[in-house]
């Protein structure tokens, strides 16, 4: 799908009446009937289909027949656009950052276990190293020694506890977007 849009001489035309960007944001929302924009917008409904039949000749709208007595009005993907010209990226970054999350943090609890686990496989292994060490050798020095086993236990993963915390603000930046905008929920 082609995200330029072309702004040609209709284009700048249907966009210099007020009265038809007001059309534009009312239909942003949902689709309307003439007798829904006409009471909206306090004006006779011969003159809002003036303005839908300039907006539709745009390509800005389309009428939708849904085989019943009332014909609507919605956006097309160009009035859409020109209404909401940053929603396509801001939908992007929302599922980018929605599966890195996913990502980070399935990565995150993979390296929390291994951080839980590794002490505890330390102190079975430094138990088993004093049985045998007792076992074979009766000194003291020796039983100390067997004992003594340095464990290498791995680092917690801040880096990515804080790519949680950085993802989950970015989404909550989108979210907060997309519902401002009314496109979620």
């Amino acid at each position: 799908m082609d995200e330029k849009i072309t702004l040609d001489r209709e284009t700048f035309r249907a966009l210099a009446v007020d009265t038809r960007i007001e059309i534009l944001k009312i239909l942003d929302d949902r689709q309307h009937t003439l007798t829904d924009l006409a009471e909206a917008l306090n004006m006779s409904p011969s003159t809002i289909k003036e303005h839908l039949d300039k907006l539709v000749a745009a390509g800005l709208i389309k009428q939708v027949d849904k085989g019943m007595k009332w014909k609507y009005y919605k956006l097309t993907f160009k009035g859409s656009r020109i209404v909401n010209p940053h929603e396509t990226p801001v939908w992007i970054i929302l599922a980018t950052s929605a599966i890195a999350l996913f990502a980070v943090t399935y990565k995150f609890l993979l390296d929390l276990e291994k951080l839980i686990m590794q002490p505890i496989q330390g102190i079975v292994s430094d138990r088993v190293s004093y049985n045998l060490g007792y076992e074979k050798v009766a000194s003291k020095e020796a039983v100390q020694e067997a004992s003594q086993i340095t464990i290498h236990s791995p680092q917690m993963p801040y880096a990515d506890i804080v790519l949680i915390l950085v993802l989950t603000l970015v989404l909550g930046i989108c979210v907060g977007y997309l519902i401002k905008k009314k496109r979620l929920f």
